[in-house]
């Protein structure tokens, strides 16, 4: 009977430090913050990350789209909505593959400046062209004019 007793105790004993040990473990690490974007110092863009940025564009399209209906339904609401857009849109962009809503904006923006990213945007099925502005771009280019301007935030896929 006292051996019982002394087993059960020390079972006991090695549950409960068990169940301190637990509670002593520290908490998890907070998850990592995101690696920012910086422009490559050469302005340099590479093909893969040309391709990665069609396939945010496909996701960041579809989120404007629903952003715009929100939008309209919602003018009251355009700051906070404005907001949540960006947001999205950085998620989209990392989803992708890439270092966020800014990467993407630099690849939008400032790449195609470099003609040195030409053969980087064509392996990725995309054109450098930059789409036509004004009427006098038109008249130039031979094209009839339409008086609509074409949206720039874009590239041809």
């Amino acid at each position: 009977m006292k051996a019982k007793v002394i087993v059960a105790a020390l079972i006991l004993s090695s549950l409960w430090a068990c169940n301190k040990e637990e509670e002593a473990a520290p908490p998890p690490p907070p998850p990592a913050k995101p690696k920012e974007f910086a422009a490559p110092s050469d302005g340099l863009l590479q093909p893969e990350k040309a391709a990665r940025w069609r396939q945010a564009d496909s996701l960041v399209r579809v989120l404007d789209s629903v952003f715009m209906d929100s939008l309209r339904a919602h003018p009251d609401r355009m700051p906070q909505l404005s907001a949540q857009q960006d947001a999205a849109r950085d998620i989209a962009a990392r989803k992708a593959g890439l270092l966020g809503w800014k990467e993407y904006l630099w690849i939008l923006q400032d790449a195609p400046k470099n003609p040195a990213n030409a053969a980087a945007f064509q392996a990725a099925g995309l054109s450098m062209a930059n789409p036509v502005t004004d009427k006098k771009s038109e008249a130039k280019s031979g094209k009839e004019p339409t008086g609509k301007k074409d949206r720039g935030d874009r590239m041809a896929h």
